[in-house]
Order: structure tokens, then sequence, then C-alpha cells
């Protein structure tokens, strides 16, 4: 059976839950200086359940579960840390706001946090000691060396925690592989390789034609449990985005099926309109606050409209709290740090208040809260001149968040960065799922509170 990213991280839900308990047990043994009852510690159980999966999803939210950093890190302990602080508070204030809570636990609840913190610490470090031996890791082979293959390469090898390991690579017109990387140039060279070595994956690049001798190659190592991944798979699981230079149209028409995610669209639209209504309602009498602040930081309207595209390439306006000077502004695309940005703007930046207006658009269909990010025509005219497929970011609606505006990285309207957010964008079309959703709500709140903190 194929262990895939969402088996692994239920896998760590899992233990990590078990862990939790069994840290109550040992905090009312300490406590006591002796085993609990059964009586006793169900007791606590019942208590603490209902604040167990607030644990775990600001876990979640804290980035404990991503696996492309290493839980035996040196920045893993701090994270650790300020996760079980936020969840131990969280659940303080349970016990003592909440009138139906069962008890309000003070000792308890503080070595319940400490006793978690060791256990999850220990647990978490053992995991990635494992994740990063040669016993776990897969042997990996590349036929065709292209940049997204060399990419996946230096990947690889500098994460060692991902559990690859890249045996060699073959390729009959490179002049070189990555450095430490056999290469193999011959055919006759690459059947004896592949039945010597113990291979668990060959990636095969999705631009290179493979003649019948290597398919022959490849067809001998059927009994021995070998996975066949397209190159462009490969570095969606990876890297979590669409490798463009390796799709073409025929991707398209196997990997994005509208028809299937309907019926979460149907919910979607409905989730879109119960919470844009809220949050209308519940910060609406912050807005006048919000445009004195705007008002005494430059002269200009309170609020900034823009046209955009929408899904299909539909037409609308945008709604900001503007957060730029209106004299001088030639309304050009936003850069890092930009200077027309006035001090009360920062901040609404920095907190993303100032999209709050954009919850009108939600409520009228226009756009999503998850999705990629509308862009002005104009430039998406010159854009997709430039980069390919660029107009089948339309597929989706577009949203107040999206999967590009999570990956940790600013990207500018230019040509270079709109082809990384494109790879994105083509990764949550092809992958929009509650699930991808809700990843994308809880990497958003952590992106706000990042900012927040600079």
């Amino acid at each position: 059976m194929r262990i895939t990213r969402k088996t692994k991280q239920f896998a760590i839900f899992i233990v990590d839950i078990v862990l939790l308990y069994a840290a109550l047990w040992i905090s009312l043994s300490l406590r006591s200086l002796s085993a609990p009852s059964m009586a006793r510690y169900w007791t606590h159980v019942l208590a603490f359940s209902p604040m167990m999966p607030v644990w775990v999803v600001v876990f979640y939210t804290m980035g404990l579960y991503v696996l492309e950093t290493p839980f035996d890190g040196v920045r893993f302990p701090g994270k650790l840390a300020a996760a079980v602080g936020i969840a131990t508070l969280i659940t303080a204030l349970y016990f003592y706001l909440v009138a139906s809570a069962a008890m309000a636990p003070k000792t308890i609840l503080l070595l319940h946090a400490a006793v978690s913190y060791l256990l999850l610490l220990g647990w978490r470090y053992l995991l990635g000691k494992a994740f990063r031996s040669a016993l776990y890791r897969k042997s990996v082979v590349f036929l065709g060396l292209n940049d997204e293959a060399v990419s996946l390469i230096e990947a690889i090898r500098s994460k060692p925690f991902l559990g690859y390991e890249v045996a060699f690579a073959y390729d009959e017109t490179a002049g070189a592989a990555p450095e430490g990387v056999p290469l193999i140039t011959s055919l006759a060279a690459l059947g004896p390789e592949l039945m010597r070595r113990d291979i668990d994956m060959i990636v095969i690049s999705d631009k290179k034609d493979l003649f019948e001798p290597t398919l022959a190659s490849l067809f001998s190592l059927l009994g021995r449990s070998v996975r066949y991944e397209p190159l462009s798979s490969f570095y969606e699981t990876v890297f979590r985005r669409v490798p463009i230079d390796t799709i073409n149209e025929t991707w398209f028409l196997d990997n994005i099926n509208l028809h299937d995610k309907h019926p979460y669209e149907v919910v979607k639209r409905g989730l879109d309109i119960v919470i844009s209504a809220a949050i209308l309602i519940v910060s609406l009498p912050f807005w006048p606050f919000i445009a004195i602040g705007i008002g005494v930081s430059s002269p200009g309207s309170v609020f900034f409209s823009q046209t955009r595209l929408g899904r299909g390439g539909k037409l609308f306006t945008i709604l900001k709290f503007r957060t730029m000077r209106v004299d001088g502004n030639d309304f050009s695309p936003t850069g890092d740090k930009d200077p027309r940005v006035v001090g009360f703007g920062t901040f609404l930046r920095k907190t993303r208040l100032d999209e709050l207006p954009q919850a009108l658009n939600i409520l009228k269909g226009e756009m999503s809260f998850v999705g990629p990010r509308p862009e002005r025509p104009e430039l998406a005219v010159e854009l997709e001149r430039a980069v390919p497929f660029y107009r089948q970011r339309l597929l989706a609606k577009p949203g107040l968040t999206g999967w590009d505006q999570v990956s940790g990285e600013y990207h500018s309207p230019s040509v270079e960065d709109t082809y990384k957010k494109l790879q994105y964008d083509l990764y949550y079309i092809k992958n929009m799922s509650p699930s991808l959703d809700a990843s994308i709500f809880f990497k958003t709140i952590m992106t706000v509170l990042g900012r927040i903190g600079r």
C-alpha cells in the first residue's frame, strides 16, 4: 500500500492524541505520587476531552504537521513549546470561563502541559530521526535530467527527512548530474544497474521518449515492486506545486475534473455566504475607526476599488480599504515594501484588515475565501502571452487567500513570479478539497501572525 502525505499526517495525529491522554494519566500520577484510579482518570478524561480537538487545531495551525520541516531540527522545540503554551492557555480559559466545565484543575493543567511537551518532543524527535534513517528512505532513480529533475534531486539531497535518496540518474544527452549523483549515459548500462540496485521508485521525465530497449529494462522490474512515477506527479509530491514546463494539454484532461468537484463547490459556496455575512456583521462597527485611521494617514477615499478577472474571465470590481496615498500614485502593481503604502496602510496590510470589504465580493459570489488571487485584466493579457497555461487559473473562483499566498514566498505580478504563482494555483485547482481549504485557512492565520510579529 502506498503511504501518502495524508496517511503520514493522520498517523502522527493519532500518536499525538494518544500521548496527550497518556500525559494526563502521568500528570495525575505525579500530582498524587501514585497511580490514579480508573474512576479519577476517567473523570479527567471526560473533562479534558472537549479541548483535545483544540490542541490538535493549534498544533496544525502552528505547522506541527508539515512534513517538509524536520521534527528533529533546532526550531521544532520552540514551535512545539509555543503550540503547547497556546493550547494550555485556551484550555485554562475553557475551565475557568465556561460555566459547564466539569472542573478547574490548576496543578493538573500545568503538569499536563509540561508532560505533554516532553512526550511530544521525544516522539517527534525519534520520528524525525526515523525519517532521516537509511532504513526509512526510498531509493529513487531519475530517467531524464531536465531543470525540474535537478530541482528535485537537490531538494531530496538537502532534505533527507523527506524520506528519499537518489540512487542514480539516466540521461544519454546530459553532460553532468548534480554533484554526488551517479549519472548513466549508456542504455546498455541502464538495465544491469537497475537490476543490481534495490530500487523503490523510478521517476520518468514527462518529456523523455522511452524507446523500446528502455521500456524493456523497466518491464523487467515489474516483479520487484518498483513504483513508476511521472516527473510532474513526483514534483507535486515534493514541492506541492505543478511543474508547468513538464505538462501539456493532456495533463489538464487527465487531472482537472471540475464535474467531480461540483458537490464540494456547492458546500463551499454555502460556507462563503455564512462566513462572509458573519464577518460583515461582526466587523462593521469597526469600519468607522478604520476609516478615521485611513483619513488621518493620507487624504483620499476610504475604499479602493479596481477591476479584476473572475472565474472564466468574468470582470468584477474588487473592494478594499485604501492603504496607499492617492497623490502621485500611478496604480502600478504593488511591490514588496512599496513606498506608496502609508503608515496606517502598513498595519492594515500586515493584519489583512484592508481586505475586509472583500467579504462583500464573497457574499455576491464574485470571489470565494480560498482560491487563486484575482488579477488585473490588463496585466493578465500580457502574462497570458508570456506564461503557458496562465488562462487556466481562471477555472476556479478567485479567493481572498490561496495556496500561493501561504507558500511562504512573495510573488509580484512579474513574469518570473507569475510563473511560480501559477504552479501553486494549478496545484490548488487540481487538488481543491475541504482538507486543502482547511490547510490554507490555518496557514493563512500563521502568515498573518507572522506579519504582525515583524
